[in-house]
């Protein structure tokens, strides 16, 4: 009715929508500025509360970023242009540096972390004040880090093609573990570290492998340093010698007469033997069983007249000789050659006769009724880097430590006079107790700290000591080195 009173013509219908228009065009850009300047103050209020946010609690850093930065306001801020975002340009320089430099932050804070949890674990670690030479331990002077592997040849292109050039051999690391120490070279304080690690864990005696007269000057002069520095941290040395079936006992003769100039040493290991009435040295002999056909009866013990006469291997250097033996057949070659006792060697259970747990009663039975000492090897594991391992499928996993428990169990349960240790630092074999970090392509020692296998080697020796004391107390005979004396 309004409009058939008001608006009669076509005119005036069109000059009244055009007004409507108009009016709505006007209520809209108020209403949409008026929501728009709320919203910019909602955006820098969650802006100012996100920097509130990751604000450090520290008040003199906050103050210290102020100087030195821009504030993190200014920083959480999106560039305006009379109140309208500006989208920033992509760089991807600036965001490969900024993912860069949180990298690098995110790993000095992990090397932080795990350097505190290193102090608190030397302030924690299981230490023996006693040290006993009743447990021997294999050292390795100078490592052998990297080993040569030949590449295979790339495939021919056609069947008759001959190769013109012969790959030459890439040299890999040949180690399981990665040592927390790097890849060191012999030193004094290095030596010095480890020697004080070995006698924290109570162990006396290390085991070094003699190189012999063909030994380079600078091992010669190893050797005489680790001979000279061991009796600082109350340890003591003796050697292994290394024979093999087709040396003759000439040679066996010239290794014996090197190491008589070491015997007299002060740092050298030594027993005292009732029957002889003085101090004799102890050593080892790898591959002893080897020596059945060749060495004859020059180790059995002579009469004074017949070492002044004869050519015994005695006369050059009387000592207490140990055999490496393996087989159950071993036993009466070490009886036959007029050893004084026999060792195992390996620690990986089950692979050989000699290194079987279950076996050890047998052989101290054996040893005892023929006047004899057995040595058990015990050892945390094995692992050798090889595709075909030199001594066959004897890889033995630690199992977190159990294995090595379990080898130690077994040996204190027999009542043995001592044992050895395979080995502290033999990083290709992978039988080490030294520390490792983790590391991408290698075994560790998690779950537990680098010094695990310190801690449980001192754990085990405290438990071998209470034992072997208890036996001192009502042992009958001087065959086992029970109270630091032999026959």
């Amino acid at each position: 009715m309004l409009l058939k009173k008001y608006v009669k013509t076509r005119r005036k219908v069109k000059i009244f929508l055009l007004l409507a228009i108009v009016v709505l065009l006007v209520v809209t850009i108020i209403v949409l500025g008026s929501t728009g300047h709320s919203a910019a103050i909602e955006l820098l209020l969650d802006e100012r509360f996100i920097a509130r946010a990751y604000r450090d609690g520290d008040t003199q850093q906050q103050q210290q970023n102020q100087e030195r930065q821009p504030s993190a306001v200014a920083l959480l801020q999106s560039k305006r242009d009379h109140g309208v975002i500006v989208p920033e340009k992509y760089n991807e320089q600036q965001i490969k540096a900024r993912i860069i430099q949180s990298r690098l932050d995110h790993m000095r804070q992990q090397q932080q972390q795990q350097q505190q949890r290193d102090n608190e674990v030397e302030q924690s670690r299981t230490t023996l004040d006693v040290v006993t030479t009743a447990v021997h331990i294999f050292y390795t002077a100078n490592q052998i880090w990297y080993k040569s592997k030949k590449p295979s040849a790339p495939p021919p292109e056609h069947p008759n093609d001959v190769p013109l050039t012969t790959p030459k051999p890439v040299k890999i690391l040949n180690t399981a573990f990665y040592p927390a120490l790097g890849l060191y070279k012999p030193s004094s304080s290095l030596l010095s570290q480890h020697f004080e690690n070995i006698r924290s864990c109570g162990i006396g005696v290390l085991i070094l492998s003699f190189p012999g007269s063909s030994a380079k000057p600078a091992d010669t002069a190893l050797l005489n340093q680790i001979i000279e520095l061991a009796p600082q941290h109350n340890l003591s040395v003796t050697f292994e010698l290394s024979v093999a079936g087709n040396q003759s006992v000439e040679f066996v003769r010239q290794q014996l007469q090197d190491i008589s100039t070491y015997a007299e040493l002060p740092g050298f290991y030594r027993v005292y033997s009732q029957s002889r009435r003085a101090l004799m040295p102890v050593l080892y002999v790898s591959n002893a069983y080897k020596l059945s056909d060749s060495l004859g009866r020059l180790l059995c013990r002579q009469t004074a007249a017949q070492l002044d006469d004869g050519d015994g291997l005695r006369r050059i250097l009387d000592a207490f000789f140990i055999g490496h033996i393996r087989l159950k057949s071993h036993l009466d070659v070490m009886r036959r050659l007029c050893f004084d006792g026999f060792y195992s060697k390996l620690p990986s259970n089950g692979a050989v006769f000699a290194s079987t747990w279950k076996n050890w009663s047998y052989l101290k039975s054996y040893a005892l009724s023929y006047k004899m000492l057995f040595v058990p090897t015990v050892g945390p594991g094995f692992a050798e880097r090889n595709k075909f391992p030199r001594h066959g499928d004897i890889q033995r996993h630690r199992s977190n430590g159990r294995y090595y428990g379990v080898a130690w169990r077994t040996a204190i349960l027999n009542h043995l006079g001592f044992i050895n240790i395979a080995s502290y630092n033999n990083w290709p074999d992978g039988s080490q107790i030294e520390e490792v970090i983790p590391r991408a392509g290698f075994l560790d020692y998690n779950p537990g700290t680098k010094t695990k296998y310190l801690d449980l080697t001192a754990h085990w020796v405290g438990n071998f000591l209470k034992t072997r004391q208890e036996a001192a107390m009502t042992a009958q005979n001087c065959y086992e080195l029970l109270n630091q004396t032999i026959c």
